[in-house]
């Protein structure tokens, strides 16, 4: 066990109280950012399965085309 006296000692510590919380969150929020800013890369070079995409064609409608309607 470690004594209550080292406990708190560690508790006092500045550096353990703030600085590494700090430092967490830093290093864990830009691992979040990349992987979050990755997803946008990724959906750009999925390929639309050619079935649906001709569907997609069909029916095709665009604001004047709903305009005129």
């Amino acid at each position: 066990m470690i004594a209550p006296a080292v406990l708190r000692a560690l508790r006092k510590n500045k550096t353990l109280r703030y600085g590494v919380p700090m430092l967490l969150l830093v290093v864990g929020g830009s691992f979040g950012l990349r992987e979050f800013s990755q997803i946008r890369y990724d959906a750009v070079t999925i390929k639309i399965d050619p079935e649906l995409e001709k569907k997609l064609k069909v029916n095709k409608i665009t604001l004047e085309s709903e305009y005129e309607v």
